[in-house]
């Protein structure tokens, strides 16, 4: 019987042939929304991270600069982070649009998610088309009256939320620590009988006098 190393194939070569080789890669496909419902989607999460980039933004001016709030200077605020938001969104298409021209020049079938070819230039020609739209509809927010009234509104009450609950948490970080204190139960009387004695009656005193 004529031996393998006798046809040029070593035993380590013949044993690596008869191994089968993993499939290729096949995502499954995923059925698409519809384009329209994509986009509404997509707006509503990139207007939400445009809120939480003005409500931090209220917060640090409130907590470094001892700001107040101010409508117009908010406004500014939301103008910027749309413009901001729909660049992103254009700097996508961007990417989308070199991914969708080296998949033109590709056959074949994907080894991993983002392996595109040929057979994806549709899919990728459709999130390019949409991340345009989303561009194009935060660049229409930004002469949006109502909408930049609306997110305002929203963006001064989740600042103003925010900074009271942190208000709130040093408070009761604060009531620990004096709970902790020796001589806060000892001092606890003498407080007490301070405030009946004395701020109490001052403030009586007080009423009398604006009332006369």
């Amino acid at each position: 019987m004529e031996s393998p190393l006798r046809r040029g194939w070593s035993w380590l070569t013949r044993l690596f042939r008869q191994t089968a080789s993993p499939p290729p890669y096949r995502p499954e496909p995923q059925p698409l929304a519809p384009f329209e419902q994509a986009l509404d989607e997509g707006l509503l999460i990139a207007r939400h991270g445009v809120m939480l980039a003005v409500k931090n933004r209220l917060i640090l001016r409130a907590l470094r600069e001892d700001d107040s709030f101010d409508d117009e200077a908010t406004a500014e605020m939301i103008d910027e982070e749309l413009a901001r938001a729909a660049d992103e969104q254009r700097a996508n298409a961007g990417m989308i649009i070199r991914a969708r021209a080296r998949a033109g020049l590709s056959g074949g079938i994907a080894d991993h998610a983002h392996d595109y070819h040929l057979i994806d230039s549709g899919t990728l020609r459709r999130r390019e088309n949409l991340y345009e739209a989303l561009a194009e509809s935060l660049d229409g927010s930004r002469s949006d009256p109502e909408f930049i009234a609306d997110l305002t509104e929203r963006a001064r009450s989740a600042a103003w939320k925010d900074i009271g609950a942190n208000v709130v948490a040093r408070l009761e970080k604060r009531m620990v620590s004096f709970a902790d204190d020796p001589d806060y139960i000892l001092d606890r009387q003498d407080r007490l009988r301070e405030l009946l004695e004395v701020d109490l009656p001052a403030l009586e005193a007080q009423a009398k006098d604006d009332t006369a």
